[in-house]
């Protein structure tokens, strides 16, 4: 307390060698001290000491009146500035310096002379706590670089520390990244935790771009490290910082992957667009670098185990991943749906997953009826059950008697299905007028192009007798029958009568 540090120094050292087991509950214990309050001001206690000695004679002589009584208060003010302490201008001076570097932070108490003294304590005898100390004093760079020192490597964990420091996904064997300071899923959890996470960024951005060239050594161990924290992210979903890191580590395809999770868990259409862009852009890079070294693979080679997601893509696949980003980018667009979850309009997923199949269909449908072109895209690329998908467009259109949009629907979708689709998706239709709205959708009959329809569809109606007409004139002997059974169920005998005469002509 006395800041008496190089004699402290000495003490313990002294002393440790008479202490049997392990230094770190000491050493917390010394840094709890140097923690807990600054130094001692030895000569700042003297000058209080000897303006009371002068002030206590006129005190004793004289009851204390309310100025003297003040002035004796606040004695400290009445020294002049010479007088004040130095440590306690400087600790003032280091504290504002720490509170502009680390505003959002934790606001260390500790001055440079005395936190650079915890370091030394900690460095020396109980290097596993010195991460979390630096963090909790807000030195967020000098944590980071623990494990990134410039162009070097950290070294690897003592041997009395081997059996502390293991890798979380493989305790069995050393955790070859650790370090005496801890372990890189150590870091990033400080990182996460004290909102760090740009600042290690920094560290990793300014090492893997340094103009100085870099040992082979250093490079796979950064590389190792930057994959060890991308493992982490994910499998804490840290999809944001995720995404940082792939972008320091250049893994183009797997940074656009990302962003489509992103995407997926965005709340506003704009946050949307903005991760979609950024993983086309992604795609068409890692395309475009395969092409400039010659990497191209036609054929996904067997045995994918093991290998990463950019290893597994083939370029055809980049170029159909590229290409529906594009067009799920259009279909948010298309909704418009300012706020909201994003994911309700995505159009990635499992492709043998029912609710994906059925989200895609949903959005197809929808975009049917405001935008053909894109629902047509959307089908085709997917490979969606397009007749079904109409014909649930025209029901839903004929249910709101939306006349106008239904016209506009079958003109649209006229030549880009056959006969037997066309007649389908108009039956749908054609059965919601006639059963919902009881009404008889002659326009939409006579567009039908099989006879045995046009016969349902009147049928349906109750146009029993434009039915006979029809099914006599197609010459089909089944439709006519068909027909007679309909009106004989319907008592109407006069149709009833034509057909039977129909049929006596031909049987």
């Amino acid at each position: 307390r006395m800041e008496h540090y190089a004699q402290a120094r000495v003490k313990f050292k002294q002393a440790l060698q008479l202490h049997k087991g392990d230094p770190a509950a000491v050493i917390l214990e010394i840094i709890n001290t140097i923690e807990g309050c600054p130094p001692v001001d030895v000569s700042s206690v003297r000058s209080m000491y000897e303006h009371l000695a002068k002030s206590a004679p006129a005190i004793l002589d004289d009851s204390l009146s309310a100025d003297s009584y003040l002035n004796v208060l606040y004695m400290p003010s009445t020294f002049p500035r010479s007088e004040r302490s130095r440590r306690s201008q400087q600790y003032a001076n280091d504290n504002s310096m720490n509170s502009s570097d680390f505003e959002d932070g934790p606001r260390s108490n500790l001055d440079s002379i005395r936190y650079l003294e915890c370091v030394n304590y900690l460095q020396e005898y109980a290097r596993q706590h010195l991460l979390g100390f630096m963090f909790s004093h807000g030195h967020y760079k000098d944590a980071c670089m623990l494990f990134f020192p410039p162009n070097a490597i950290p070294q690897p964990p003592q041997p009395s520390s081997l059996g502390v420091v293991t890798s979380s996904s493989s305790p069995q064997r050393p955790d070859p990244l650790a370090t005496d300071y801890g372990t890189i899923d150590d870091l990033c959890e400080l990182c996460i935790g004290y909102g760090a996470v740009p600042v290690l960024e920094e560290v990793l951005s300014a090492g893997v771009s340094s103009e100085i060239p870099l040992d082979v050594g250093v490079k796979q161990y950064t590389a190792a490290a930057l994959t060890r924290i991308c493992i982490y992210c994910e499998t804490h979903r840290h999809f944001n910082y995720l995404y940082k890191f792939q972008v320091i580590k250049k893994d183009h395809v797997v940074a656009g992957l990302c962003c489509i999770q992103l995407f997926m868990n965005s709340s506003s259409q704009e946050e949307a667009i903005k991760h979609l862009e950024r993983a086309k852009m992604h795609f068409d890079e890692g395309l475009s670098a395969r092409y400039k070294v010659g990497d191209s693979t036609k054929l996904v080679t067997k045995g994918n185990r093991g290998k990463s997601a950019s290893e597994k893509l083939t370029e055809e696949g980049l170029v159909k991943f590229s290409a529906r980003v594009a067009i799920q980018v259009d279909v948010v667009r298309s909704f418009n749906d300012t706020d909201g979850p994003q994911w309700k309009h995505s159009l990635f997923g499992n492709p043998n997953d029912p609710e994906t199949f059925r989200r895609r269909c949903e959005i197809a449908e929808t975009l049917a009826e405001k935008n053909f072109d894109l629902a047509f895209q959307v089908i085709y690329e997917f490979n969606l059950p397009a007749v079904d998908i109409y014909a649930g467009v025209a029901a839903s259109l004929a249910e709101r008697k939306r006349g106008g949009q239904l016209t506009e629907f079958f003109r649209n979708i006229k030549g880009t299905i056959d006969d037997d689709d066309w007649d389908q998706v108009l039956g749908a239709a054609i059965n919601v007028y006639a059963n919902k709205h009881k009404e008889r959708p002659d326009r939409l009959i006579d567009m039908l192009s099989s006879s045995h329809r046009k016969v349902l569809a009147c049928v349906v109606c109750g146009r029993l007798k434009s039915a006979f007409q029809i099914a006599s004139r197609s010459g089909s002997v089944a439709d006519v029958q068909y027909v007679a059974h309909q009106a004989l169920h319907a008592n109407a005998l006069p149709v009833l009568d034509m057909c039977k005469q129909w049929l006596a002509q031909y049987m």
